[in-house]
């Protein structure tokens, strides 16, 4: 082949010519993503995870009003990266105000009151101090009660609103509502406590990432709904509440099984298990949002 720049002779396989560089006719580069651009910013989670909890261990006479900015500031930084993902339709910024209020003060009222009912059943049913006792007290009383408290909340402030007309929109609102929630909840535990408690808190948006897992399937079940698909969006609903009530009864059963227990064996086996489940739903939920915002159609 010949040039059509210089008239030099292309060797066959070449996509340049070796003498001006001019590209061959019909050829073209895909440019790759090098690991720099792919794995950093999941590496970046997993190291801010980490140095989290590293911190945890070693702030305990910190600053606790530094230590409960990071733990509330995060939740924040969190809704806004989301709100930019949203990139066809962004969201009205008043209903997420509404969102986030409600999630923030309505919600950590309410849960209280129906998991002071819970604890009362999960008292009778199992010994305090077990590992039963700690399981049914993360799925009933925290986990149950908290996702049922952020769906009704979510679903009868959203569920009919003109602007719910994307998939991402879902997880745009059922995040929003977490975020609210988490960021009360945080004040509520770090009442009392100190600073070590704090940066723990800040290693694991649970909320968040709970939020996220919901917030997808609500998005599918709108549009399974507009598509007349009444039984099927109920199904979906169902799905997100149930996917997150189960992710965040795991976590919690984790924690409360190591804070609960004096065996050090099971003790640090607890620990080693919370620090990869937080660093993998930390990493998924970073993902999933990405893919989410990325596959994003009208319901």
């Amino acid at each position: 082949m010949i040039c059509s720049n210089c008239g030099k002779e292309i060797k066959p396989g070449q996509k340049f010519c070796g003498n001006c560089g001019t590209m061959v006719p019909g050829e073209s580069i895909v440019q790759k993503e090098t690991f720099y651009v792919k794995k950093l910013p999941m590496v970046m989670i997993v190291l801010l995870t980490l140095g989290l909890l590293l911190t945890s261990f070693t702030m305990g006479a910190g600053s606790m009003v530094f230590a409960m900015g990071i733990s509330c500031i995060q939740g924040i930084v969190l809704i806004f990266l989301i709100y930019r993902l949203d990139r066809i339709e962004p969201e009205p910024v008043s209903l997420l105000v509404k969102l986030f209020l409600l999630g923030a003060l309505l919600l950590p009222i309410a849960a209280m009151i129906i998991e002071s009912v819970f604890e009362i059943a999960v008292n009778v049913v199992s010994s305090e101090g077990t590992i039963l006792h700690s399981i049914l007290d993360a799925f009933f009383v925290a986990a149950f009660t908290e996702e049922i408290c952020k769906y009704a909340v979510l679903k009868k402030l959203t569920w009919r609103h003109p602007a719910f007309n994307f998939r991402f929109d879902g997880v745009v609102y059922s995040t929003t509502v977490a975020i609210g929630f988490e960021v009360v909840e945080n004040l509520l535990y770090l009442i009392g406590s100190d600073a070590s408690t704090a940066y723990l808190r800040a290693a694991f948006p649970g909320h968040c990432i709970f939020g996220i897992y919901m917030g997808y399937y609500y998005g599918q079940a709108k549009s399974l709904e507009n598509m007349g698909d009444v039984t099927g969006s109920a199904k979906m609903r169902r799905k997100g509440l149930l996917t997150a009530i189960l992710i965040h009864g795991i976590y919690d059963s984790v924690v409360m099984v190591c804070s609960g227990s004096e065996n050090e064996m099971l003790i640090f086996t607890c620990m080693l298990s919370m620090v990869v489940i937080m660093c993998v739903l930390n990493v998924n939920a970073y993902k999933n949002i990405k893919k989410f915002a990325h596959e994003d159609k009208q319901v």
